[in-house]
């Protein structure tokens, strides 16, 4: 039988509102960093965002998540080595949420109806299948 994920969610607790940032790189860095000190971002004249991170010039757009969905920011839970012949279930607690997502490009905003703005379509229409 296949582990499981439990999730942990203190109801009513109050969990940070933090931005989401999907990036055209890879960072290899797993855990919190300082964002803001190093993605400085302008609004351009058309609504869309400009900034540099690592000396590339990137363009974003802002994609609000569709109605009655919540991003979750989640941190796994270490567990101490157990029993190797059984799968351990993985245990995730909500850091922090989401509910808008800034789409990067390198050198260019991503286009309005691609990748991940068409990706945020499938939710919206598979609860209504």
């Amino acid at each position: 039988m296949a582990a499981g994920t439990r999730l942990r969610a203190a109801p009513g607790a109050a969990r940070p509102r933090l931005p989401a940032q999907l990036l055209p790189c890879r960072v290899e860095r797993d855990g919190p960093a300082p964002v803001a000190a190093f993605l400085r971002v302008q609004p351009g004249p058309g609504g869309e965002l400009w900034a540099s991170f690592r000396g590339r010039r990137m363009g974003g757009r802002e994609l609000p998540l569709p109605h009655g969905y919540q991003g979750l920011l989640l941190r796994e839970e270490e567990h101490p080595p157990g029993d190797e012949g059984r799968p351990q279930e993985r245990c995730v607690t909500v850091t922090g949420t989401f509910d808008a997502v800034t789409d990067w490009g390198a050198d260019a905003v991503p286009p309005p109806g691609g990748g991940l703005a068409l990706a945020l379509q499938w939710g919206p229409i598979a609860h209504a299948v």
